[in-house]
Order: structure tokens, then sequence, then C-alpha cells
């Protein structure tokens, strides 16, 4: 999945995930974060997220977000948490 990364998602990744909390930052593995670091080193992108509107609501890629939600179902999400995801999936695609 990060392997075909281009420096600006990762960048996005990266500031989403600078949001969140602590406990779900510690779920994401250090390689996996170790790699957004290093890919979004050469972005020149300015990233601004607005913690008053929703996460879809942001002028964040489409790709960046289904990095970040690949990341969240793989890491962080409890079980109940992923059939809500995996439906959501489904149903927009």
């Amino acid at each position: 999945m990060l392997e075909k990364l281009d420096c600006d998602t990762a960048k996005e990744v990266l500031t989403i995930i600078s949001y969140c909390n602590k406990s779900i930052l510690n779920k994401i593995p250090q390689e996996v974060y170790t790699k957004l670091v290093s890919l979004s080193a050469e972005s020149n992108k300015d990233i601004y997220i607005d913690k008053s509107k929703p996460l879809y609501n942001q002028n964040i890629s489409e790709d960046s977000l289904e990095v970040f939600s690949l990341i969240y179902y793989n890491y962080v999400a409890e079980d109940y948490e992923k059939n809500k995801i995996v439906d959501t999936w489904v149903t927009n695609n």
C-alpha cells in the first residue's frame, strides 16, 4: 500500500494522523509511520485541517482519505468498527 504513495499523499496522511489522539498513533506500526515520514519529506504542499469540520469536508485528496482508512482499518479499528467500515465500503462502491 505505501510503496505506491506519492509524497503529497503521504504528507496529507501524516497530517491527518497528527490530529488523532495518542492511542490511535500508538497502534500504527513504527515502520508504517517511518515510511510516511520518509515519503512526505519531499512534499512542498501546505496542508491545513480545520478541526471544526468533518474530515470529509477538508481539502484532503481521496487517495489520502483511502490510505488513512486502510491504516485505521488494519491497525486501529476494533472488530465492530471493521464491520461498519466494510459495510460503508460495500455501500459506496
